[in-house]
């Protein structure tokens, strides 16, 4: 089928918060290139989860890579192959590197199943089963969310990215309104946790609660989010006087409401910042272990404690830019998600540069809303 003609795409991209909330604008980007197509995805329950908030999305699936090796999930993978197969797709992106084995074999079965003419991904050597191969050149080569962009265009889509817009329930509105009123003060979001697969991102909860202090004295509304799970290791931060906690208190979409309304969001290299750039509000992304030239957030300036002042970027990844960082996602290697037991790249962060960082923007009075 000749690329401009496709009426049936599918996206892949298994993956939770950030990973899904980097590959939005790609997916505008093919939306607009193809408004009368219908647009599937097949993703993680958190990932579907966002997806389903994305107007440019017409169907998810939901596939759960964790119970795989269960009867059950081996089951629901089966049926899923078998509904992937009667969809008759024009065309699938696959928004993934092929760089472990079982990985390639899983979205090598699932491109299988699509029995589509045009599969188009990233292909580091490995990726015969693509039609449409899109030179992978490593991690860090460029943003993922470049990446993702270079797989779109490969099937026609503009190389221009745009922000997207996310469809958020009334009723997920109304709930932030309960949890952060009207905001006038300057609501500043801090998201201190990080997602399962590499904890040693996380910034010491010391340093972000030095931070908060300093904002709620200078007079700005600090809420704190999170899951259940996170809730232990933030308690030093939720005492903070002037600090309101929605650890637990939110859904997704909820999330996203408080997040349109922040004039500030600060976390670690996680889904939150990523999904906070993707909206367009000001954020500070504190990197240590993982790489910023791959995940810094959508539109972001990498900046250290020394080029902090010369930016004008509304989005940060900041980064202390130690010799042996980074360590985790560098070439075609996953590294060491775990890091190290010193974290010198995280602790030579210092509470007063992130402050510095956040008062830059927050006094800059830079509007990046759509």
């Amino acid at each position: 089928m000749r690329i401009g003609r496709f009426e049936r795409l599918l996206l892949i991209k298994i993956a939770d918060l950030g990973d899904a909330a980097i590959t939005l604008p790609a997916i505008h980007s093919l939306r607009k290139a193809y408004p009368q197509a219908s647009l599937h995805v097949v993703s993680s329950p958190l990932g579907t989860e966002l997806y389903r908030l994305s107007p440019d999305i017409d169907r998810c699936f939901v596939l759960e890579k964790s119970r795989l090796k269960r009867p059950a999930g081996a089951l629901a993978l089966a049926r899923l192959l078998w509904t992937l197969r009667r969809q008759q797709y024009d065309a699938v992106a696959l928004f993934h590197h092929l760089t472990t084995n079982a990985g390639r074999s899983l979205y090598q079965l699932l491109l299988a199943a699509t029995a589509s003419p045009v599969r188009a991904g990233l292909d580091n050597g490995l990726g015969t089963f693509l039609t449409h191969r899109v030179p992978d050149r490593g991690f860090g080569a460029c943003p993922e969310w470049d990446y993702a962009r270079a797989v779109v265009e490969a099937l026609g889509a503009s190389p221009q990215l745009e922000r997207p817009r996310l469809r958020v329930p009334d009723a997920a509105f109304r709930r932030a309104q309960e949890l952060v009123g009207d905001a006038r003060d300057g609501l500043v979001v801090i998201h201190p946790g990080v997602g399962p697969f590499a904890p040693a991102r996380r910034w010491p909860i010391e340093s972000f609660t030095t931070v908060a202090r300093e904002l709620t004295r200078q007079g700005y509304q600090v809420v704190v989010t999170g899951t259940v799970n996170e809730e232990p290791e933030a308690r030093p931060l939720l005492r903070t006087p002037g600090v309101t906690s929605l650890i637990g208190r939110t859904d997704l979409a909820t999330l996203v409401a408080v997040l349109q309304q922040a004039k500030l969001v600060i976390g670690n290299d996680s889904g939150v910042t990523h999904l906070a750039a993707v909206l367009g509000r000001p954020t500070v992304a504190i990197f240590g272990p993982s790489n910023p030239d791959a995940w810094r957030p959508f539109e972001a300036e990498i900046v250290t404690p020394e080029t902090l002042t010369t930016t004008r970027a509304s989005v940060l990844a900041l980064t202390a830019a130690l010799p042996c960082a980074p360590c985790c996602y560098v070439g075609f290697r996953v590294g060491r998600p775990q890091g190290c037991s010193t974290r010198t790249c995280l602790i030579d962060l210092h509470p007063d540069v992130v402050l510095r960082a956040a008062l830059q923007l927050l006094e800059g009075d830079r509007d990046s809303s759509w």
